[in-house]
Formats: C-alpha cells, sequence, structure tokens
C-alpha cells in the first residue's frame, strides 16, 4: 500500500508526496543452510529414557517384534526476518549405522509436529540406543516433557502430536547411499514458511519410517551434536523491500528500509505513473548485512512516486 505523507512545497502549497515501496526479485535467491537448535529420539523400548545429546537419532523399527524409534528435530530461523518469502526447503540426513544382522529398505517421511516437546541431555554408553533415565522437560516415548506432558499416545499421535500429512519422503537403505535427501515440496516450504512467519508455532519434524511393521528398518542418522553428519535443511528465499516510514525533513523528503544479505537494491523515481520511465535515484549495490538504510531526495513539484527494487 502506498504511504502517504503531506508536506509543504514551494510557496507554502500543500504537496502530497506518495512512497510507492515494489519488489522486483531476481531468479536466483539467497540461500541457508542450517542444522538443527534440538534434536532427539523416541526410543520405545525405554518409554521412560532421553538421548537428546547422542551424536545421532533414531528411526524405524528395530530386530524385536515390538519396539519402535522415531526422530524429532527442529530448526531455528530467527536469522530471518518474518516477512522473508521461502521457495524452497530441502533436508539432508546421513545414515551413520543401519542392522549388521538384516537390513530393510524403507520409506521414510517428515512429519510437522503440532506441539512442543524438550530435547534432553542424555548421552548413554552401557547401551547408547536405549538413552538414560530422563530428567523432567526432557522428551521420551511416553512424554513431551517428562514425566507430566505426555504425548496423546505413547510415542505421538498422528493428527494430534504429529501432523497426518507427510511433508516429504524419500527410501532409506544403508550407509553406502548416503546422504538422503527430502526434496522441496510445497508442503515443506508451507512448513518453514509458517515458522518464519510465526516462530511461536515451531515445533519441527519428526522423522518417522513410513514402514513400522517390518523388522530391520531402524537406523542411526547423525544428529546435531554429530560434527561431520548433521541433519541440514537448505532454504532458499528472499526478502521483500518494505519502505518502513516516510517523512518531511525541511526542504527534504526521507523514507527508510532495511537492506538484506545477498540481495542488491535500486532506488527509483518518477513523476506520473501514467507516462516516463523510472529514474535511478541511488544504487545501493549488493548488501553484506542487514542495515537500515535513509533515502533522502529533495522536494520537486508537486508529487513524485519512488519504489524501491530487489534485484
Amino acid at each position: 500500500m502506498p504511504r502517504e505523507l503531506t508536506s509543504l512545497g514551494g510557496a507554502g502549497k500543500p504537496v502530497l508526496l506518495l512512497a510507492l515501496a515494489f519488489s522486483i526479485f531476481r531468479a536466483e535467491a539467497v540461500s541457508l543452510s542450517l542444522i538443527p537448535s534440538a534434536d532427539t529420539s523416541l526410543i520405545e523400548i525405554a518409554p521412560t529414557n532421553n538421548n537428546g545429546a547422542q551424536a545421532w537419532l533414531l528411526s524405524g523399527k528395530i530386530q524385536n517384534d515390538v519396539y519402535r524409534v522415531r526422530a524429532l528435530m527442529k530448526f531455528d530461523f530467527g536469522a530471518l526476518p518474518t516477512n522473508a518469502i521461502v521457495l524452497s526447503a530441502k533436508v539432508t540426513i546421513e545414515v551413520t549405522r543401519h542392522p549388521g544382522d538384516g537390513l530393510a529398505n524403507a520409506p521414510f517421511g517428515l512429519y510437522r509436529m503440532l506441539r512442543p516437546w524438550g530435547e534432553g541431555d542424555k548421552v548413554a554408553i552401557t547401551v547408547p540406543g536405549q538413552g538414560l533415565p530422563a530428567s523432567p522437560g526432557e522428551a521420551t516415548w511416553r512424554h513431551a516433557f517428562f514425566p507430566t506432558n505426555a504425548w496423546s499416545v505413547p510415542g505421538g499421535a498422528s493428527g494430534v502430536d504429529f501432523s497426518d500429512i507427510e511433508s516429504s519422503f524419500q527410501f532409506i537403505y544403508g550407509t553406502g547411499q548416503s546422504p538422503y535427501r527430502f526434496e522441496s515440496t510445497p508442503e515443506l516450504v508451507a512448513d518453514v514458511q509458517g515458522w518464519v512467519n510465526n516462530p511461536q508455532i515451531n515445533y519441527g519434524w519428526m522423522l518417522l519410517c513410513d514402514d513400522e511393521t517390518t523388522l530391520f528398518t531402524a537406523r542411526r542418522f547423525g544428529s546435531r551434536e554429530d560434527p561431520n553428519a548433521p541433519p541440514l535443511l537448505e532454504i532458499e528465499y528472499l526478502v521483500p523491500p518494505r519502505i518502513a516510514s516516510t517523512q518531511r525533513a525541511g526542504s527534504q523528503f526521507q523514507f527508510n528500509f532495511t537492506t538484506w544479505p545477498g540481495q542488491g537494491y535500486t532506488v527509483e523515481f518518477l513523476d506520473s505513473l501514467s507516462s516516463g520511465a523510472w529514474q535511478t535515484l541511488t544504487n545501493l549495490g549488493l548488501a553484506t548485512n542487514v542495515t537500515p538504510v535513509v533515502i533522502t531526495a529533495p522536494v520537486i513539484g508537486p508529487r513524485r512516486f519512488y519504489r524501491v527494487v530487489s534485484f
């Protein structure tokens, strides 16, 4: 929407100045790679244990005909403004270990979590696949936050604790085919866009084996504590330029906006929207930092239109 500013022009006559913000984007977006801000596993065989600081995540069905494991991960988007436009999102994971006495290939999916959970800080040595007894506030098979905030059902319930819509999926084999990428989908992009716009509902994803009836589908995946194989979220995004405010300062007209790293900016003006070509007021070039910018221009004529072009 135009921002209007009434000011005084020559001879004390009222002048209406309009500052218009346009967004014109280049084809290549800005890229950002993130590792999880928190991740952990839910372990059915040890339902009150946590392994939030282990160097791996667990998901699938172990060799026992009853027990399953599921992984949780979330990412912090604090480095992005809430008006960023997410164009694509991909998640890459590494299988660091698979069953040695049997290997069943299976599809795995990412499902958006619908409630918060606690990562925990447990690292097990004696029985590393089962974690250690949870402390208050840590996620377990039975609890989102041990010992009081139980999942709707142990391990989490589809449609209640996590979405019943799969955001992206991938067939997972052994370590030799790693890494595995969950490709960008409209659902995955929508998840990330929703979390960028509303950080308070960012509960991350569950990594869930879509075949929890077949034995030997369980895998170890590198966690954020693994320096060589953490999960990686790659997003491409754009930040549309947005004029924050306008004002008259003496005989000058001022407006301001914020530049974003990786994007270039040009400020242009036009005296009439019905004729003429946009002219360059200033070219700010490629931004390297998040920087507030104040643009100043002389008050000339009865009106003038401005736009910020991102390229």
